[in-house]
């Protein structure tokens, strides 16, 4: 009998020191505020273009020719992220989050010729639209957050946005781990 071994993966965006230093000592206005919460050290934060959930490892080799393809179609681009927001609403948020202000439509081109590429590959279709977000906590219990995200002062950041991640996960109790499987140059 064969042993199934499987890896939980995701395609992301990751962030340079600077960019993660800066969203996080934006974020410390909030965290006063917010309770039953666990913060995301500053070390992981990145952008997910797209959650895979637990993958068998025959489907890695795919998964890296799909990233390998969809990064060479297009060029670096500018990311700003310049308000917090929360998921699924400010009013009943279990996910805090920095984001941009308007959506990126290179972000929206490399994360749909994500999508097309791991539904191709089986993979069920994403329930939700893609919006380019760093995760910064995620609340145990809905916390109205409206309050303090109007008075929290924004970020104002531009992060350089270069290479597409395919990104391992191992889920610690101290905080996952995160180790890059593959990384590629957009435009090359």
């Amino acid at each position: 009998m064969a042993i199934i071994v499987s890896v939980r993966l995701f395609y992301c965006v990751e962030l340079g020191d600077d960019v993660r230093a800066g969203i996080a000592r934006s974020a410390r206005s909030l965290q006063a505020r917010i309770r039953a919460g666990t913060w995301v050290a500053p070390e992981n934060l990145h952008v997910t273009l797209r959650f895979l959930g637990e993958v068998g490892e025959d489907l890695v080799p795919p998964l890296e020719e799909l990233g390998a393809e969809a990064s060479s179609q297009l060029t670096p681009f500018e990311l700003r992220f310049d308000r917090f927001g929360a998921f699924p609403s400010p009013s009943r948020a279990r996910v805090l989050w920095a984001g941009p202000t308007v959506d990126s439509a290179p972000f929206a081109a490399l994360a749909h010729r994500i999508e097309e590429g791991v539904q191709a590959l089986g993979f069920p279709p994403e329930r939700r639209p893609a919006h380019p977000h760093v995760t910064l906590a995620r609340l145990r219990v809905p916390q109205d957050l409206a309050p303090a995200l109007a008075e929290a002062p924004p970020p104002d950041l531009q992060a350089w946005v270069d290479d597409l991640t395919l990104m391992a996960s191992e889920l610690r109790p101290e905080g996952p781990l995160y180790t890059p499987l593959a990384r590629w140059s957009l435009g090359g």
